[in-house]
């Protein structure tokens, strides 16, 4: 992110990433060229791109460093962290969308984007410099391998006929969870973790002996979420394109 706000800073600062200023007498004003405009896309993309890989883990990532299960007020404890949070998030658009706004509009985009990379900057700073005092935890699987075994155990498992509604042990799931028996939703991908063996199909742990093989009900749960919001995704991407479709309708 702090590479893109960098680049985007550039695009204000330096005088060959933007084009000529526009003709007074003709009203008429130059496309930028191709490199120019590559440029402002790559900006565009690193920020979003490092957006997307903190935003979603920092709330987590904070969690982690107040969980403890041995504090009976743990629960109150993590509470408080998701109030402050979201309170700190919310003051920090509200900052965005009336302090760098307002620098921008009466000092102009040089100083808009420059406080903007510094303080980016000193974010940065301030997290490496902490980074010996975190908890780190370390993943246990990769969450891409577990939809692929869902999708591979399925299509194995696909002439398998589905147990009684009411016979959740044919089901296997995590130890100490709360899911007994996987949602008919998509039904198809509950085949992914019936058992078919006890013997053979859970180890001595309870875990699974061959995850290619059998799958637990939470994955199969997690992969669902995820097909859910694909829809969600692509009209969005369709709604964008119209209204870039529309945009340049009103220009020509």
């Amino acid at each position: 992110m702090l590479q893109g706000m960098i680049l985007l800073w550039l695009t204000a600062m330096v005088p060959e990433p933007k084009p000529p200023t526009c003709d007074l007498l003709t009203q008429r004003c130059r496309s930028p060229t191709a490199a120019q405009m590559s440029l402002l896309i790559s900006s565009f993309v690193l920020i979003s791109i490092g957006a997307g890989g903190v935003r979603p883990c920092s709330l987590a990532f904070g969690a982690d460093q107040l969980d403890r299960r041995d504090n009976p007020k743990n629960d109150r404890v993590l509470e408080s962290f998701f109030g402050w949070y979201y309170a700190s998030a919310a003051i920090s658009v509200l900052i965005a969308l009336t302090g760098i706004v307002y620098i921008q509009d009466h000092l102009g985009y040089r100083f808009g984007f420059g406080v903007s990379a510094i303080l980016m900057l000193l974010s940065v700073l301030v997290f490496f410099i902490a980074s010996p005092l975190y908890l780190k935890l370390n993943p246990s699987k990769s969450l891409l391998t577990g939809f692929l075994q869902v999708m591979v155990v399925a299509y194995k498992n696909r002439n398998l006929t589905f147990p009684l509604p009411d016979s959740t042990g044919s089901y296997h799931h995590r130890r100490d969870s709360n899911i007994a028996a996987p949602t008919h939703k998509l039904r198809f991908l509950n085949k992914a973790c019936i058992i078919k063996n006890p013997g053979q199909d859970i180890a001595s742990d309870g875990s699974a002996s061959n995850p290619w093989s059998l799958c637990a009900v939470e994955q199969v749960e997690e992969l669902k979420a995820l097909i859910k919001v694909l829809p969600l995704w692509y009209l969005s991407m369709l709604l964008l394109e119209r209204i870039q479709e529309m945009m340049k309708g009103g220009e020509t």
